[in-house]
Protein backbone atom coordinates (compact mmCIF):
# COMPACT_ATOMS: atom_id res chain seq x y z
CA UNK A 1 0.00 0.00 0.00
CA UNK A 2 1.55 3.52 -1.23
CA UNK A 3 1.46 6.73 0.71
CA UNK A 4 -0.69 9.11 -0.16
CA UNK A 5 1.68 11.26 -1.99
CA UNK A 6 4.01 7.97 -2.81
CA UNK A 7 1.34 7.17 -5.10
CA UNK A 8 0.73 10.45 -6.50
CA UNK A 9 4.24 10.78 -7.79
CA UNK A 10 4.26 6.74 -8.98
CA UNK A 11 1.17 7.56 -10.97
CA UNK A 12 2.75 10.91 -12.68
CA UNK A 13 5.90 9.12 -13.39
CA UNK A 14 3.69 5.72 -15.23
CA UNK A 15 2.02 8.25 -17.25
CA UNK A 16 5.39 9.94 -18.23
CA UNK A 17 6.51 7.11 -18.77
CA UNK A 18 3.27 5.97 -20.80
CA UNK A 19 3.79 9.35 -23.21
CA UNK A 20 7.63 8.91 -23.71
CA UNK A 21 7.31 5.23 -25.26
CA UNK A 22 6.89 5.49 -28.70
CA UNK A 23 3.07 4.41 -29.49
CA UNK A 24 4.41 0.82 -31.13
CA UNK A 25 6.55 0.32 -28.91
CA UNK A 26 5.76 -3.90 -27.76
CA UNK A 27 5.86 -5.01 -24.24
CA UNK A 28 5.38 -1.71 -22.88
CA UNK A 29 2.57 -2.71 -20.73
CA UNK A 30 4.41 -5.98 -19.66
CA UNK A 31 7.09 -3.37 -18.80
CA UNK A 32 5.01 -1.49 -16.56
CA UNK A 33 3.32 -5.11 -14.79
CA UNK A 34 6.44 -5.60 -14.17
CA UNK A 35 7.56 -2.86 -12.51
CA UNK A 36 4.22 -2.52 -10.65
CA UNK A 37 6.03 -6.04 -9.19
CA UNK A 38 8.81 -4.45 -7.29
CA UNK A 39 8.22 -4.96 -3.56
CA UNK A 40 9.35 -0.90 -2.89
CA UNK A 41 7.14 1.79 -4.05
CA UNK A 42 9.56 3.81 -4.06
CA UNK A 43 11.89 2.44 -6.92
CA UNK A 44 8.32 1.54 -8.43
CA UNK A 45 8.32 5.41 -8.99
CA UNK A 46 12.32 6.28 -9.12
CA UNK A 47 12.45 3.24 -11.77
CA UNK A 48 9.53 4.46 -13.78
CA UNK A 49 10.98 8.18 -14.12
CA UNK A 50 14.03 7.54 -15.20
CA UNK A 51 13.45 5.44 -17.80
CA UNK A 52 10.70 7.85 -19.00
CA UNK A 53 13.70 10.97 -18.40
CA UNK A 54 16.09 8.63 -20.76
CA UNK A 55 13.32 7.86 -23.65
CA UNK A 56 12.64 11.32 -23.62
CA UNK A 57 16.06 12.53 -23.80
CA UNK A 58 16.73 10.39 -26.72
CA UNK A 59 14.40 13.07 -29.07
CA UNK A 60 16.35 16.09 -27.02
CA UNK A 61 16.62 19.22 -29.77
CA UNK A 62 19.79 19.01 -31.16
CA UNK A 63 22.56 21.82 -29.94
CA UNK A 64 22.56 23.73 -33.50
CA UNK A 65 21.92 27.41 -34.00
CA UNK A 66 21.26 29.10 -37.40
CA UNK A 67 21.85 26.16 -39.27
CA UNK A 68 20.49 26.64 -42.92
CA UNK A 69 19.51 30.17 -42.31
CA UNK A 70 20.17 33.28 -44.14
CA UNK A 71 21.42 36.60 -42.13
CA UNK A 72 19.39 38.50 -41.75
CA UNK A 73 16.22 36.24 -41.74
CA UNK A 74 13.19 36.95 -43.24
CA UNK A 75 10.80 37.00 -40.10
CA UNK A 76 6.78 37.66 -39.99
CA UNK A 77 5.48 41.04 -39.54
CA UNK A 78 3.73 40.01 -36.47
CA UNK A 79 6.33 37.55 -34.83
CA UNK A 80 8.29 38.64 -31.67
CA UNK A 81 12.11 39.28 -32.25
CA UNK A 82 14.50 39.39 -29.10
CA UNK A 83 17.83 39.78 -28.92
CA UNK A 84 20.06 37.37 -26.92
CA UNK A 85 23.32 38.46 -25.10
CA UNK A 86 24.98 35.28 -24.00
CA UNK A 87 27.93 34.70 -21.64
CA UNK A 88 29.09 30.78 -21.46
CA UNK A 89 31.58 28.66 -20.10
CA UNK A 90 31.22 26.22 -23.20
CA UNK A 91 34.05 25.89 -25.47
CA UNK A 92 33.07 27.21 -28.87
CA UNK A 93 32.24 24.17 -31.42
CA UNK A 94 33.79 22.84 -34.14
CA UNK A 95 30.78 21.48 -35.65
CA UNK A 96 29.18 23.74 -38.31
CA UNK A 97 25.95 25.25 -36.83
CA UNK A 98 26.76 24.68 -33.02
CA UNK A 99 28.10 27.42 -32.34
CA UNK A 100 29.15 26.19 -28.55
CA UNK A 101 29.43 22.57 -27.50
CA UNK A 102 28.86 20.52 -24.11
CA UNK A 103 33.00 21.15 -23.36
CA UNK A 104 33.93 22.79 -20.64
CA UNK A 105 35.91 26.64 -21.05
CA UNK A 106 38.68 27.87 -18.83
CA UNK A 107 37.61 31.47 -19.88
CA UNK A 108 33.84 33.16 -20.43
CA UNK A 109 33.19 33.49 -23.79
CA UNK A 110 30.60 35.99 -24.93
CA UNK A 111 28.26 36.00 -27.52
CA UNK A 112 24.67 37.53 -28.93
CA UNK A 113 21.99 35.76 -31.36
CA UNK A 114 18.80 37.05 -32.50
CA UNK A 115 15.46 34.52 -31.66
CA UNK A 116 11.96 35.05 -33.51
CA UNK A 117 8.73 33.58 -31.47
CA UNK A 118 6.18 32.77 -34.18
CA UNK A 119 3.15 34.78 -34.55
CA UNK A 120 0.61 31.67 -33.21
CA UNK A 121 2.68 31.26 -30.36
CA UNK A 122 0.98 29.17 -27.19
CA UNK A 123 1.97 30.35 -24.34
CA UNK A 124 3.63 28.05 -22.03
CA UNK A 125 5.23 26.44 -25.46
CA UNK A 126 8.67 26.38 -27.45
CA UNK A 127 6.98 25.46 -31.07
CA UNK A 128 10.23 23.23 -32.14
CA UNK A 129 10.23 22.41 -35.81
CA UNK A 130 10.59 18.15 -36.33
CA UNK A 131 13.24 19.13 -38.81
CA UNK A 132 15.86 22.08 -39.74
CA UNK A 133 15.61 24.72 -40.80
CA UNK A 134 12.43 26.12 -38.96
CA UNK A 135 10.07 27.67 -40.21
CA UNK A 136 9.61 31.25 -38.45
CA UNK A 137 5.62 31.66 -39.16
CA UNK A 138 5.15 28.26 -37.14
CA UNK A 139 8.84 27.98 -34.86
CA UNK A 140 10.68 29.40 -32.76
CA UNK A 141 14.09 30.51 -34.15
CA UNK A 142 17.60 31.54 -34.10
CA UNK A 143 18.84 33.52 -36.00
CA UNK A 144 22.31 35.66 -36.74
CA UNK A 145 24.91 34.18 -34.28
CA UNK A 146 27.66 36.94 -33.43
CA UNK A 147 30.76 36.05 -30.84
CA UNK A 148 32.45 39.01 -29.08
CA UNK A 149 36.23 38.38 -29.28
CA UNK A 150 36.88 40.29 -25.88
CA UNK A 151 34.74 41.08 -22.41
CA UNK A 152 34.92 44.69 -23.32
CA UNK A 153 33.67 44.24 -26.65
CA UNK A 154 30.54 42.82 -24.67
CA UNK A 155 30.50 45.43 -22.66
CA UNK A 156 30.42 47.95 -25.27
CA UNK A 157 27.48 45.95 -27.10
CA UNK A 158 25.37 45.82 -24.36
CA UNK A 159 25.87 49.42 -23.08
CA UNK A 160 25.04 50.84 -26.55
CA UNK A 161 21.99 48.44 -26.68
CA UNK A 162 21.04 49.13 -22.85
CA UNK A 163 21.70 53.07 -23.94
CA UNK A 164 18.82 52.71 -27.01
CA UNK A 165 16.35 52.11 -24.56
CA UNK A 166 13.76 53.69 -22.24
CA UNK A 167 15.08 54.36 -19.05
CA UNK A 168 12.36 52.16 -17.55
CA UNK A 169 13.49 49.22 -19.90
CA UNK A 170 17.50 49.29 -18.71
CA UNK A 171 17.13 46.34 -16.64
CA UNK A 172 18.69 42.69 -16.99
CA UNK A 173 17.35 39.77 -16.70
CA UNK A 174 19.93 37.35 -15.98
CA UNK A 175 19.13 33.63 -16.88
CA UNK A 176 20.85 30.72 -15.70
CA UNK A 177 19.58 26.99 -17.16
CA UNK A 178 19.48 23.87 -15.36
CA UNK A 179 21.39 20.09 -15.82
CA UNK A 180 20.73 18.46 -19.36
CA UNK A 181 20.62 21.34 -21.57
CA UNK A 182 22.27 22.28 -24.57
CA UNK A 183 22.82 25.84 -25.89
CA UNK A 184 20.22 25.55 -28.27
CA UNK A 185 17.70 24.67 -25.65
CA UNK A 186 18.86 27.38 -23.26
CA UNK A 187 18.27 30.15 -25.85
CA UNK A 188 15.07 28.43 -26.40
CA UNK A 189 13.68 28.44 -22.89
CA UNK A 190 15.01 32.13 -22.01
CA UNK A 191 12.97 33.41 -25.11
CA UNK A 192 10.13 31.98 -24.51
CA UNK A 193 10.36 33.08 -20.40
CA UNK A 194 10.87 36.53 -21.45
CA UNK A 195 8.09 36.63 -24.33
CA UNK A 196 5.40 35.01 -22.33
CA UNK A 197 5.95 37.08 -18.93
CA UNK A 198 6.49 40.29 -21.10
CA UNK A 199 9.64 41.15 -19.55
CA UNK A 200 11.04 44.22 -20.46
CA UNK A 201 14.52 44.26 -19.91
CA UNK A 202 17.11 43.27 -21.45
CA UNK A 203 17.97 39.24 -21.34
CA UNK A 204 21.23 37.78 -20.47
CA UNK A 205 22.08 34.16 -20.93
CA UNK A 206 24.39 32.58 -18.73
CA UNK A 207 25.15 28.78 -20.39
CA UNK A 208 27.12 26.62 -18.55
CA UNK A 209 28.87 23.70 -19.98
CA UNK A 210 26.24 21.12 -19.66
CA UNK A 211 26.42 18.15 -21.51
CA UNK A 212 23.08 17.74 -22.70
CA UNK A 213 22.95 14.19 -21.83
CA UNK A 214 20.42 12.79 -18.86
CA UNK A 215 23.34 10.13 -18.28
CA UNK A 216 25.89 12.96 -17.22
CA UNK A 217 24.54 14.01 -14.32
CA UNK A 218 27.68 14.13 -12.73
CA UNK A 219 29.59 15.86 -15.39
CA UNK A 220 27.02 18.57 -15.05
CA UNK A 221 27.62 18.94 -11.49
CA UNK A 222 31.19 19.27 -11.72
CA UNK A 223 30.21 21.81 -14.78
CA UNK A 224 28.20 23.71 -12.21
CA UNK A 225 31.55 24.19 -9.50
CA UNK A 226 33.69 24.93 -12.00
CA UNK A 227 31.74 27.95 -13.53
CA UNK A 228 31.35 29.35 -10.08
CA UNK A 229 34.42 31.80 -10.28
CA UNK A 230 33.25 32.49 -13.56
CA UNK A 231 29.80 33.63 -12.88
CA UNK A 232 30.98 35.63 -9.99
CA UNK A 233 33.16 37.43 -12.98
CA UNK A 234 29.92 38.06 -15.06
CA UNK A 235 28.02 39.64 -11.81
CA UNK A 236 30.85 41.99 -12.06
CA UNK A 237 31.01 42.39 -16.08
CA UNK A 238 27.20 43.16 -16.16
CA UNK A 239 27.76 46.46 -13.03
CA UNK A 240 27.77 48.77 -15.98
CA UNK A 241 26.30 52.36 -15.07
CA UNK A 242 23.66 52.33 -17.70
CA UNK A 243 21.63 49.39 -15.89
CA UNK A 244 18.71 50.49 -13.96
CA UNK A 245 18.09 47.00 -12.02
CA UNK A 246 18.85 43.13 -12.49
CA UNK A 247 17.06 40.21 -11.60
CA UNK A 248 17.92 36.49 -11.46
CA UNK A 249 16.03 33.32 -12.76
CA UNK A 250 17.64 29.70 -12.40
CA UNK A 251 15.88 26.74 -13.14
CA UNK A 252 17.05 23.26 -11.52
CA UNK A 253 20.46 22.74 -11.37
CA UNK A 254 21.68 26.34 -12.34
CA UNK A 255 20.10 27.16 -9.04
CA UNK A 256 23.41 25.72 -7.09
CA UNK A 257 25.29 27.79 -9.22
CA UNK A 258 23.18 31.01 -8.48
CA UNK A 259 23.54 30.24 -4.73
CA UNK A 260 27.36 29.09 -4.65
CA UNK A 261 28.79 32.43 -6.61
CA UNK A 262 25.78 35.01 -4.83
CA UNK A 263 27.48 32.98 -1.80
CA UNK A 264 30.99 33.91 -2.81
CA UNK A 265 30.16 37.39 -3.75
CA UNK A 266 28.39 38.02 0.05
CA UNK A 267 31.65 36.70 1.56
CA UNK A 268 33.93 39.27 -0.55
CA UNK A 269 31.77 42.37 -0.82
CA UNK A 270 28.19 42.08 1.23
CA UNK A 271 24.83 41.31 -0.29
CA UNK A 272 23.43 43.20 -3.41
CA UNK A 273 26.17 46.36 -2.92
CA UNK A 274 24.68 48.63 -5.42
CA UNK A 275 20.88 47.87 -4.35
CA UNK A 276 20.15 47.17 -8.35
CA UNK A 277 19.15 43.26 -7.25
CA UNK A 278 15.52 43.03 -7.02
CA UNK A 279 14.43 39.54 -7.51
CA UNK A 280 16.24 36.74 -7.82
CA UNK A 281 13.95 33.64 -8.64
CA UNK A 282 14.89 29.35 -8.22
CA UNK A 283 12.56 27.42 -9.96
CA UNK A 284 12.60 23.74 -9.20
CA UNK A 285 16.18 23.85 -7.56
CA UNK A 286 18.09 20.72 -7.68
CA UNK A 287 20.37 21.56 -4.70
CA UNK A 288 20.54 19.18 -1.60
CA UNK A 289 18.88 19.99 1.41
CA UNK A 290 22.04 20.57 3.55
CA UNK A 291 24.23 22.43 1.23
CA UNK A 292 21.50 24.87 0.58
CA UNK A 293 21.40 25.66 4.82
CA UNK A 294 25.23 25.98 4.68
CA UNK A 295 24.63 28.53 1.65
CA UNK A 296 22.15 29.88 3.62
CA UNK A 297 24.28 30.77 6.82
CA UNK A 298 26.58 33.12 4.15
CA UNK A 299 22.80 35.01 3.41
CA UNK A 300 21.99 38.01 5.87
CA UNK A 301 18.55 39.02 6.80
CA UNK A 302 17.10 41.35 4.20
CA UNK A 303 18.71 43.04 1.40
CA UNK A 304 17.32 40.78 -1.70
CA UNK A 305 14.57 39.18 -2.75
CA UNK A 306 14.53 35.73 -3.09
CA UNK A 307 11.50 33.49 -4.41
CA UNK A 308 12.08 29.85 -4.37
CA UNK A 309 9.08 27.53 -6.49
CA UNK A 310 8.33 24.55 -5.10
CA UNK A 311 6.53 21.36 -6.04
CA UNK A 312 5.91 18.05 -4.22
CA UNK A 313 5.15 16.55 -7.59
CA UNK A 314 8.54 17.51 -9.42
CA UNK A 315 9.79 14.03 -11.06
CA UNK A 316 13.22 14.98 -12.17
CA UNK A 317 13.95 16.28 -8.53
CA UNK A 318 12.75 12.86 -7.19
CA UNK A 319 15.19 10.74 -9.66
CA UNK A 320 17.68 13.54 -8.82
CA UNK A 321 17.21 12.66 -4.33
CA UNK A 322 17.61 8.90 -5.40
CA UNK A 323 20.79 9.30 -7.29
CA UNK A 324 21.89 11.91 -4.33
CA UNK A 325 21.67 9.39 -1.81
CA UNK A 326 17.92 10.27 -0.69
CA UNK A 327 18.52 13.49 0.69
CA UNK A 328 15.87 16.13 -0.27
CA UNK A 329 15.57 18.63 -2.82
CA UNK A 330 14.84 22.00 -2.04
CA UNK A 331 12.53 22.14 -5.06
CA UNK A 332 10.24 19.18 -3.31
CA UNK A 333 10.11 20.76 0.23
CA UNK A 334 7.35 21.81 1.42
CA UNK A 335 7.00 25.53 1.63
CA UNK A 336 6.39 26.25 4.94
CA UNK A 337 10.16 24.74 5.85
CA UNK A 338 11.42 27.85 4.11
CA UNK A 339 9.55 30.38 5.86
CA UNK A 340 12.40 30.92 8.50
CA UNK A 341 15.19 32.15 6.65
CA UNK A 342 12.46 34.77 5.13
CA UNK A 343 12.29 33.39 1.76
CA UNK A 344 9.28 33.40 -0.38
CA UNK A 345 8.09 29.83 -1.11
CA UNK A 346 5.43 29.34 -3.55
CA UNK A 347 4.22 25.92 -3.56
CA UNK A 348 2.98 24.80 -7.36
CA UNK A 349 2.20 21.12 -6.35
CA UNK A 350 -1.38 21.72 -7.68
CA UNK A 351 -0.71 23.29 -10.43
CA UNK A 352 -1.19 20.51 -13.47
CA UNK A 353 2.73 19.93 -15.93
CA UNK A 354 2.69 16.89 -17.44
CA UNK A 355 4.91 18.18 -20.40
CA UNK A 356 8.14 18.65 -18.14
CA UNK A 357 7.51 16.14 -14.99
CA UNK A 358 6.11 18.72 -13.72
CA UNK A 359 9.74 19.74 -13.45
CA UNK A 360 9.52 23.37 -15.71
CA UNK A 361 6.14 24.78 -14.25
CA UNK A 362 8.17 28.46 -13.81
CA UNK A 363 7.90 28.30 -18.05
CA UNK A 364 5.45 25.62 -19.28
CA UNK A 365 2.06 26.67 -17.11
CA UNK A 366 0.60 30.07 -18.32
CA UNK A 367 -0.47 31.10 -14.75
CA UNK A 368 2.79 30.37 -13.51
CA UNK A 369 4.14 32.64 -16.17
CA UNK A 370 1.99 35.29 -15.71
CA UNK A 371 2.41 35.07 -12.13
CA UNK A 372 6.36 35.45 -12.41
CA UNK A 373 5.77 38.48 -15.23
CA UNK A 374 3.69 40.37 -12.72
CA UNK A 375 6.36 39.45 -9.80
CA UNK A 376 9.03 40.67 -12.13
CA UNK A 377 7.65 43.92 -13.71
CA UNK A 378 6.62 45.14 -10.03
CA UNK A 379 9.53 44.54 -8.44
CA UNK A 380 8.61 43.73 -4.95
CA UNK A 381 5.25 42.87 -5.94
CA UNK A 382 5.03 39.78 -3.29
CA UNK A 383 6.50 41.75 -0.67
CA UNK A 384 3.61 44.13 -1.18
CA UNK A 385 0.94 41.68 0.34
CA UNK A 386 0.75 42.50 4.17
CA UNK A 387 0.22 39.38 6.11
CA UNK A 388 0.14 36.90 3.51
CA UNK A 389 0.37 33.40 4.61
CA UNK A 390 0.64 30.00 3.66
CA UNK A 391 -3.07 28.75 2.09
CA UNK A 392 -3.64 32.49 0.53
CA UNK A 393 -4.59 31.76 -3.13
CA UNK A 394 -2.42 34.87 -4.96
CA UNK A 395 -2.84 32.62 -8.37
CA UNK A 396 -6.27 30.82 -9.81
CA UNK A 397 -6.67 29.03 -13.44
CA UNK A 398 -7.15 26.54 -15.08
CA UNK A 399 -4.00 24.92 -14.17
CA UNK A 400 -4.53 24.73 -10.29
CA UNK A 401 -4.30 26.62 -7.33
CA UNK A 402 -1.48 28.44 -6.41
CA UNK A 403 -0.25 28.99 -2.88
CA UNK A 404 2.74 31.14 -1.31
CA UNK A 405 4.43 31.44 1.84
CA UNK A 406 5.81 35.14 3.02
CA UNK A 407 7.00 36.61 5.80
CA UNK A 408 4.36 38.20 7.64
CA UNK A 409 5.46 41.33 7.76
CA UNK A 410 2.92 43.14 10.42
Amino acid sequence: MKHPSEQRLYEGARLAFSRAVKPGLRNARLFLSGVEKLPNPTWQTFFLAIIALLLLSCSAPKNLVGIGLKAPLDIAQDAGQHRLFIATTRVPSSVSGEFYSGERSQTLNFAQVKVSVPPTHVPGKIERPRQLPPDPQKHFTINQPVSFNTETQFQNELTAHLKSRPKERRNILLFVHGYNTNLTSAILQVTQFVEDTGYDGVPILFSWASSGKTLKYVYDINSVLSARDQLVKMFSALQLASVESYDVVAHSMGSLLVMEAARQIIITTGINPTGKVRNVVLAAPDIDLDLFLSQLRNFPEGGYNMIILVSSDDKALLASRRVAGGVSRIGQLPATELDRRGIIAIDLSDVDDESSYSHAKYKDSPEVVRLLGDALKNGNSFYSRPKLTIGQTIGVGVDGTINALTPNLN
